[in-house]
């Protein structure tokens, strides 16, 4: 069931991905809803951090995995009066031009941009191609990444994680779109991490033998997750990242 004709579109990513993607996709073709279904928050006080951070000038690259991370380190070494002198004598290295359009964003350049688009990509290129055993690598990241990143790169070189921001659930989403959702009155549900689609499957209460849902993934990562929860889905993007996801939704329902 359309409304006024439209595609209906449901995003549960956090608000400002969501307002990217929205941006996008400004078309008659679509109705876009908004359902964000977790929420992430700087780790200011943390003393492991900022001991670290203290010693950024010891490090010879810093990989970045996320936007987030990127805004999420900008703060925290702002927060402690980090030199930026210090901090401009190191590498930079961005999983997507996203990642690397906030660091540029912050005045630093990067150095090197991942030339895939999953985490796996990103440690084989940066293995083969970039670092170098000697260096000192300083890894900022959400406390809920995995650690393969960690172990892979860990292998050639000396890398060091930290745990800038954590992810937060949103218990309380919007109930209406929820409804859309229960009674199958939407065309693609998008899901951009793990821990939202575990969110929304602790709210929902849904079970995989009698629910079937019409879901937009942002990469093979998340892909999987839900896969493995027995649910399936729909459209993968070819391209982890807002545009790959507009690109997907465009292609499919246009």
């Amino acid at each position: 069931m359309k409304v006024k004709g439209k595609n209906i579109i449901i995003s549960t990513q956090p608000k400002e991905q969501a307002e990217l993607l929205h941006s996008l996709l400004q078309s008659t073709y679509f109705l876009f809803y908004s359902m964000p279904l977790i929420e992430t928050k700087i780790l200011k006080s943390n003393p492991d951090n900022e001991q670290v951070l203290r010693t950024i000038q010891s490090f010879d690259w810093i990989v970045f995995t996320s936007k987030r991370g990127v805004f999420s380190f900008f703060e925290l070494t702002k927060s402690l009066n980090i030199k930026e002198e210090d901090i401009a004598k190191l590498q930079f290295a961005a999983i997507g031009t996203a990642t690397a359009g906030e660091i540029f964003k912050n005045g630093y350049q990067v150095h090197y941009i991942n030339k895939g688009n999953t985490s796996k990509e990103f440690a084989a290129y940066l293995i083969d191609d970039v670092i170098q055993p000697k260096d000192k690598i300083l890894l900022p990241q959400g406390n809920l990444a995995p650690d393969f990143l960690l172990n892979k790169l860990s292998e050639k070189a000396k890398c060091t994680r930290i745990n800038i921001y954590e992810t937060l659930k949103i218990k309380n989403p919007d109930k209406e779109i929820l409804n859309l959702i229960e009674n199958n009155n939407y065309d693609l549900l998008i899901f951009t991490s793990p821990s939202a689609f575990e969110n929304f499957l602790e709210i929902t209460k849904y079970q995989a033998d009698n629910k079937k849902l019409k879901i937009l993934s942002i990469g093979q990562t998340t892909t999987d997750f839900i896969e493995n929860k027995g649910f399936k889905v729909k459209i993968t993007a070819k391209k982890s990242n807002i545009k790959g996801l507009a690109d997907e939704i465009i292609k499919h329902l246009v």
